[in-house]
């Protein structure tokens, strides 16, 4: 995996309905479906609605990280209790070429400056290493273990 110090440029937008069909390939991969909370596919009619929705949120923000002029994955943030949860889904078919971390830093910097330095939180399975391994890499720090979940915190005003 490529250093955080040598990573790829991410370009980072927000996302539009236009995004639609690849967010929801990416949701409906079978190792995403295996690592989220919900492992079921979702419908294209069911997934359009929630995107709208999210789109229209205030308490959510959806980023679309974009390298070499294609889109490589998304940032979501939730407003949650203790500041914003964070979670990341890459393009499957760009895993392992180190753009999840190089993406997951670039979103979470531009989301602080952006937003005083809020906490931020974050929630991995247990059985995902590569998750894991990427939020410790951008300064969040185990924070437990519940239910098959590493539960991870980014305190708010810390630059990393």
């Amino acid at each position: 995996m490529t250093s955080l110090q040598e990573r790829p440029v991410i370009g980072l937008r927000p996302a539009t309905i236009d995004d639609c069909d690849d967010l929801l390939t990416w949701r409906n991969d079978p190792v995403t479906r295996a690592m989220s909370r919900d492992h079921g596919a979702v419908e294209r009619d069911v997934h359009r609605r929630w995107l709208e929705s999210a789109l229209a949120d205030a308490d959510r923000v959806i980023l679309i990280g974009e390298c070499d002029g294609g889109k490589v994955g998304m940032v979501r943030f939730d407003r949650n209790d203790e500041g914003w949860e964070v979670s990341i889904n890459l393009d499957p078919a760009l895993r392992g070429k180190g753009l999840g971390a190089a993406l997951l830093a670039q979103a979470v910097e531009v989301f602080v400056r952006n937003n005083s330095g809020p906490a931020l939180t974050a929630t991995v399975r247990a059985d995902n290493p590569a998750s894991r391994k990427i939020f410790a890499a951008c300064g969040f720090r185990p924070a437990g273990i519940s239910g098959g979940h590493d539960h991870f915190v980014r305190p708010g005003g810390d630059r990393g």
